[in-house]
């Protein structure tokens, strides 16, 4: 199997249509030694890659990665495995770390704000804490204090639309609509009524909306709320 080193060696000299006569010159080593690096064969020795830098490359930078890919083609194979796994696993975790989701305009932590359903823009998100978005997830702005401290005035937070039935949603933060207000709240399901209940411990001015059964048929949810992003 190549090397990382043969592999860097073959395209600098594709690259610069070097010869290996002409590097085995500059890093004063014999052509077969030069062969075999190229090939895979061999591993450089530490002599060979400092007279290689020397001679070919122009950056500390470019000169660390050299030392690096030599210093990875001398590591036993079993962990050389174990390395390129963590590797393959902080791509696939950097390349789910961006998403983007529509905002779906703004639910009340106070008083019903209407027009819920306007896209009115997409955000670009980082990272999702390893939850497996639904494929029609959006998002929603608060407004408003009523939840703090569990979302604050601007926060931005992800709505799951699949749990959107009441009892599956019981005790969740979700938003709801209520005669054409839209609000995010906790829902709360007693006997004979149900209630969005404010997070705010200031219950004089963030009162409870209570539902009866005759009212229930003007309440919707759109959804439970999967996480928050904290305005900055």
């Amino acid at each position: 199997m190549k090397t990382k080193f043969g592999n860097y060696l073959e395209k600098m000299m594709m690259k610069n249509n070097y010869t290996l006569e002409y590097i085995a010159k500059q890093t004063d080593s014999s052509l077969s030694v030069v062969g075999h690096y190229r090939k895979g064969i061999r591993i450089p020795k530490d002599d060979f890659v400092e007279r290689f830098i020397e001679k070919f490359i122009e950056t500390d930078k470019e000169a660390d990665e050299i030392r690096y890919i030599v210093a990875y083609d001398r590591t036993p194979d079993l962990i050389k495995r174990k390395l390129d796994e963590n590797n393959q696993e902080e791509k696939n975790k950097q390349q789910a770390e961006i998403i983007t989701l529509p905002v779906l305009g703004k639910a009340a932590a106070g008083l019903g704000h209407i027009n819920f359903e306007d896209n009115t823009r997409t955000e670009v998100l980082s990272s999702i804490s390893n939850i497996e978005l639904p494929k029609n997830a959006f998002l929603v702005e608060v407004s408003g204090d009523s939840m703090f401290p569990t979302l604050s005035d601007g926060d931005l937070v992800i709505i799951n639309p699949v749990q959107k039935q009441m009892r599956m949603v019981e005790g969740k933060v979700c938003v709801f609509s209520y005669h054409d207000q839209t609000y995010i709240k906790r829902l709360k399901i007693n006997k004979n009524e149900v209630r969005l209940v404010s997070d705010n411990s200031d219950k004089k001015r963030y009162s409870d909306i209570i539902i009866s059964d005759e009212e229930l048929e003007y309440l919707k949810c759109y959804g439970a709320v999967i996480e928050s992003r904290r305005k900055h």
